[in-house]
């Protein structure tokens, strides 16, 4: 069971499950990658914020490093 998040009303999350309902697999997938794709644009902007030096390719390897403590090795 999913828990409804403390910022959205019960009528909200009623209507959020009810759409997610309707959904076939495949927009399901499309949906959460749309989404991750996201998220993942907005850390890059915050990165960028933090770091406006930085290469895009440092940019991403910054993202790996927060995300999953992963060090990628440097193309220089």
């Amino acid at each position: 069971m999913i828990f409804r998040p403390l910022d959205t009303t019960p009528a909200s999350w009623s209507e959020y499950n009810a759409v997610l309902d309707r959904m076939d697999g495949a927009a399901r997938l499309y949906a959460a990658v749309e989404l991750s794709d996201a998220v993942r644009e907005v850390r890059l902007s915050g990165i960028r914020a933090r770091f406006p030096h930085m290469t895009p390719q440092e940019r991403v390897a910054q993202l790996v490093l927060e995300d999953y403590g992963i060090t990628l090795p440097s193309n220089t």
